[in-house]
């Protein structure tokens, strides 16, 4: 509805990867730590409902660095996590139409 809510696990990416883990020190399980910043690394936890990254952290660094790239393999990862309403998304406002176009869904911003 527009309004501000509290970040909780479901607004992180994740990505249980067992080298993320061990090299960089539990981050796949970062959307435990944006929603309980004050929680110890350690005890960070898995939630089913945070959104899962294709591979690990730094397998997606060059992907990241490419667009053209990154677009290709997290559109379609946004779509479904968001059951298809991508007015639950955060898009950049330039890409805004086309992606709604791309996955022929209705943007309520248009129907105000």
């Amino acid at each position: 509805n527009g309004k501000y809510e509290r970040t909780m696990p479901e607004h992180s990416w994740n990505n249980n990867n067992i080298v993320t883990n061990l090299f960089l020190y539990q981050l796949q399980r970062h959307s435990d730590h944006h929603a309980f910043p004050t929680r110890p690394f350690q005890a960070l936890r898995h939630f089913d409902e945070a959104p899962e990254l294709p591979s690990g952290y730094a397998s997606m660094l060059l992907p990241a660095m490419i667009p053209s790239w990154w677009f290709k393999i997290m559109d379609k990862r946004v779509f479904d996590h968001y059951k298809g309403d991508l007015n639950k998304a955060s898009i950049y406002p330039k890409r805004r139409a086309s992606i709604f176009k791309k996955f022929g869904a209705v943007d309520k911003l248009l129907n105000k």
